[in-house]
């Protein structure tokens, strides 16, 4: 078959997600990813703090110094309408929330805001949600099981929208709705809960799993978690809690929460893993479209038809830590080729193919099973045609003689003259009774009309008879 499709110009299946970078530029663990809205820009941040990178030159860019606040456990870009320059938010695991800039005039990141929450617990999750007003909203999680929402408005300060504790879910995953709702994931307890804008809750479920980590599509109406067991598992937004699908993946070594995504528009689901593996998952049909190699942090971003997946993994010893990151345009691949450049596929021709194949078979049970019906109706067809004409010919020339009977002035008498006039007839009635049967398009069969013919004769005979006794 391989054979085949080379031989019909059908090339294999390329892998979908490439490598387009391969960074070492960061000393110690990685703890968090995110990859700018516009896909230029690349933010890492670990126990070494925030660094950013320049997608495209590989470069590292430069950040102004500011004050080490802990490791950075999350991280998220967030852009406004008041300002093209996108934010960047991230938390660390001594509470601080933190906003970072690009300046427009030396092109530097510097910090914009920076606030410690609470009791200094980890932030262990952020979300963010343009307001209708052009300001950021930012959805918090911390380690001390507190949900709130903060706002960072146009003069670069931070207002409380509000702040709720819940009672046993530590949140790992926080996410907005279209209506300003927020979703919240517990890490050990499994629960999906939902929060209106005062902070009161109006839904929750259990997902029978821990959570690692979440991912929400609120166009399609669905979310996918790390079960933190076989894989990461499927569910619907509006649902009780049942499973869609699970995407399997090898068993962990140890229980580690691993981030997970939604990719090509939430056609795919991408997630890390411990054992060095980034796993593209169809979403559909759960099936491993392709492995990368290798993550222990990683994370997705689609952009003008273009998924990146970025993933960061310890180097051995002492070395620095690698990032990586692969992409793929799907969007590409939704443009029709041109007809004049289609090549002949293999499964084009197997099915002309088929259809002439299917034709030839028609053809020969035709011919096979309706042949003699075929040649009975010829025959039969010309058979009428003489018989008619023959009949009409011969139906003349018995009328010609029956009118020369009568005008002729040839006087015959007794016996002579009984036998003609009979004869006559009888070629009459066999003339008629042949113009019958040819226009009918009937045959004549013998057993069939062989009493009809005896009783013609016996009329005969009887007409001619008292002659003859004479």
């Amino acid at each position: 078959m391989s054979f085949l499709a080379n031989f019909f110009n059908k090339p294999a299946q390329p892998e979908r997600y490439k490598l387009v970078a391969s960074l070492n530029a960061y000393s110690g663990s990685v703890h968090a990813l995110a990859i700018s809205n516009d896909g230029h820009i690349l933010a890492g941040g670990g126990t070494e703090g925030i660094k950013f990178w320049d997608v495209q030159s590989r470069k590292e860019l430069t950040c102004s110094p500011h004050e080490c606040r802990g490791t950075v456990s999350c991280a998220v870009w967030a852009t406004t309408r008041q300002t093209a320059a996108e934010t960047l938010c991230y938390g660390t695991g001594l509470g601080y929330i933190v906003f970072v800039r690009r300046s427009l005039i030396d092109k530097t990141f510097q910090e914009i805001c920076a606030r410690r929450l609470g009791s200094g617990f980890e932030i262990t999750c952020l979300s963010w949600h343009s307001s209708a007003d052009g300001n950021i909203r930012i959805a918090v999680g911390t380690r001390d099981k507190m949900v709130q929402v903060l706002i960072l408005n146009a003069n670069l300060q931070l207002q409380s929208v509000f702040a709720v504790q819940l009672e046993t879910t530590i949140p790992k995953s926080v996410a907005f709705t279209d209506s300003r709702d927020i979703y919240v994931f517990g890490l050990y307890d499994g629960n999906f809960m939902k929060l209106n804008e005062e902070g009161n809750v109006i839904k929750e479920i259990n997902c029978q799993s821990v959570i690692g980590h979440a991912a929400v599509h609120q166009k399609r109406g669905i979310f996918v978690v790390d079960n933190a067991i076989d894989g990461f598992t499927l569910y619907r937004l509006e649902g009780e809690g049942e499973s869609v699908r699970t995407f399997t993946t090898a068993v962990p070594s140890m229980s580690v929460p691993k981030q997970v995504v939604f990719g090509e528009e939430g056609k795919v689901v991408i997630g890390g893993s411990d054992n060095g593996l980034v796993y593209v998952f169809d979403r559909k049909t759960g099936q491993i479209i392709q492995t990368l190699r290798h993550a222990d942090v990683g994370l997705g971003r689609d952009l003008d038809g273009r998924c990146t997946i970025a993933s960061a993994s310890p180097g051995p010893g002492r070395r620095k830590t690698t990032i990586k990151m692969w992409a793929y345009d799907y969007a590409a691949q939704k443009v029709p080729e041109s007809p004049l450049k289609n090549h002949w596929s293999l499964s084009s021709i197997l099915m002309i193919l088929t259809q002439l194949l299917a034709l030839l078979v028609m053809s020969v049970f035709l011919l096979v099973n309706y042949k003699d019906r075929f040649f009975d109706t010829a025959v039969n067809h010309l058979q009428y045609v003489t018989s008619a004409t023959a009949a009409d010919d011969f139906s003349r020339h018995v009328k010609a003689a029956m009118m020369f009977e009568d005008y002729s002035g040839i006087k015959t008498e007794g016996r002579t003259k009984g036998h003609a006039t009979g004869d006559i007839r009888l070629l009459q009635e066999l003339a008629d009774k042949l113009m019958e049967l040819a226009r009918a398009g009937g045959e004549i069969d013998e057993d069939e009309h062989q009493e009809d013919y005896d009783n013609e004769g016996a009329k005969v005979n009887y007409s001619v008879a008292p002659e003859q006794q004479g």
